[in-house]
């Protein structure tokens, strides 16, 4: 064997060792993200769930409005990951309905800045809605403070 051939040898062996190296480096930060963006998406996860019965504890204890609990709630349950979304219909009818009346009217600034008479008009919607949905906001509220409920 020759001299050069000895060379290329080692440096084919060289090569191959620092490639293997960069592959398994690389590897090890693919494992590392994953394992990161799991935990982000787990701790989110847990956000929600303990913002979820906080604002289902504010809402029975009389707390919290009903209507701006039910937006809250229905924002929240929006953003938990598809598998654990219940059916809006289905689930939580009240919370719905609620939502459904009071999701396009403004809020702080916008809400400051309309006519009061339109803000007016605006609370006796709402008002009454809560009045008329009462009872079941309040069972779909305590529905969801079971099923979220720390175990």
């Amino acid at each position: 064997m020759s001299n050069t051939t000895l060379t290329l040898l080692i440096l084919a062996a060289v090569i191959v060792a620092a490639l293997a190296f960069y592959a398994g480096r690389l590897l090890w930060q693919l494992q590392q993200q994953t394992t990161q963006q799991q935990q982000k998406k787990a701790e989110k996860e847990q956000y929600l769930r303990d913002s979820i019965v906080l604002i289902c504890k504010a809402m029975l204890e009389q707390q919290c409005e009903l209507s701006e609990g039910a937006l809250r709630l229905w924002v929240l349950l929006d953003h938990l990951v598809p598998e654990h979304k219940p059916d809006p219909v289905q689930s939580y009818p009240g919370l719905h309905r609620m939502y459904q009346v009071v999701k396009d009217m403004p809020t702080h600034k916008a809400r400051k800045q309309q006519h009061k008479d339109l803000t007016r008009q605006q609370d006796d919607v709402r008002l009454q809605a809560e009045q008329d949905l009462k009872d079941f906001i309040l069972a779909d509220t305590a529905a969801l403070l079971a099923r979220f409920r720390p175990e």
